[in-house]
């Protein structure tokens, strides 16, 4: 498999509860979940964990980490000055077609508003 050409073996990647037990062993947080971003990034050369801020309706936001068995929504509810976003680890789940789906229009949606407002604003100010 291939994601933002790179060859990813299946076989070197993390399962999900050994995603789980490592960062319940590690604090829950954002900063636990680095020890999985270095274990990808010495391996892969990437982390292969991406942040998706927009609340899905039941959490603030949430990470994604690609696993064994597919793609592990990892959400979070709050944020830490220190420790970053704190994991709620009990929302853990697989990604399927359909939820990916809803987070790609979701995004585009969200990306296109943001980029339209920003230039309706530059707009404004270069007016003045």
């Amino acid at each position: 498999m291939t994601i933002n050409n790179i060859q990813i073996d299946k076989q070197k990647l993390l399962s999900k509860s050994e995603v789980l037990e490592c960062l319940r062993e590690n604090g829950e947080d954002d900063r636990a979940l680095a020890h999985i971003r270095d274990y990808y990034n010495n391996i892969f050369g990437n982390e292969l964990t991406w942040r998706y801020p927009i609340s899905d309706g039941k959490f603030l936001g949430t990470f994604i980490v690609i696993i064994k068995e597919g793609f592990l929504s990892l959400p979070y509810d709050s944020v830490d000055r220190e420790d970053g976003e704190l994991l709620e680890l009990s929302g853990a789940a697989l990604f399927d077609e359909d939820t990916i789906q809803c987070f790609i229009d979701d995004w585009r949606l969200f990306s296109e508003d943001l980029l339209n407002a920003m230039t309706n604003m530059l707009h404004i100010l270069q007016s003045e």
